[in-house]
Order: structure tokens, then C-alpha cells, then sequence
């Protein structure tokens, strides 16, 4: 019963990791890629949008929306 608990106890905290690994891993690296694949196929003109506003993910994030510019989807910062 012991092993359970410790094992349960290991898998609770890898979720809890990778939970806000994958949420910081949600902020674009430019405003092409805050808009389209790979990780966001499914928006469309008007989406909310985020990204790094500088060559690192220690530089401030920008939200904007979703712009039609051309045929290529870009984050706007608003």
C-alpha cells in the first residue's frame, strides 16, 4: 500500500510540472507562429494570440489577435 501511495504521490507531481511546462510552452516565439502550425492549426482571423516580444523567452509577452495580413496569419499586439 505504501508503494501505491509513493507511486501515486511521483505521478500527481510529474503532472503538476509538466502541466505548467506545457502551459509557458504555449506563448509563441514570433507573431507568424503564435497564429499557425505547429501548435496552432485551428485559428483563425480574430483569435487571441501571444507571443515573446524579443529573441528570448525571457523578453516580455505580447497578447494581440489573430490578423489576416496577405494570406499569413499574424498576432497583432493590441
Amino acid at each position: 500500500m505504501l508503494f501505491n501511495l509513493k507511486t501515486a504521490l511521483a505521478f500527481a507531481v510529474t503532472l503538476l510540472f509538466t502541466g505548467q511546462v506545457m502551459g509557458e510552452a504555449l506563448i509563441a516565439t514570433n507573431p507568424v507562429a503564435a497564429c499557425n502550425c505547429p501548435n496552432n492549426c485551428s485559428y483563425r482571423a480574430g483569435h487571441s494570440c501571444r507571443f515573446y516580444s524579443g529573441p528570448s523567452d525571457n523578453s516580455p509577452v505580447l497578447s494581440g489577435k489573430c490578423v489576416d495580413e496577405n494570406g499569413t496569419l499574424t498576432c497583432i499586439a493590441t
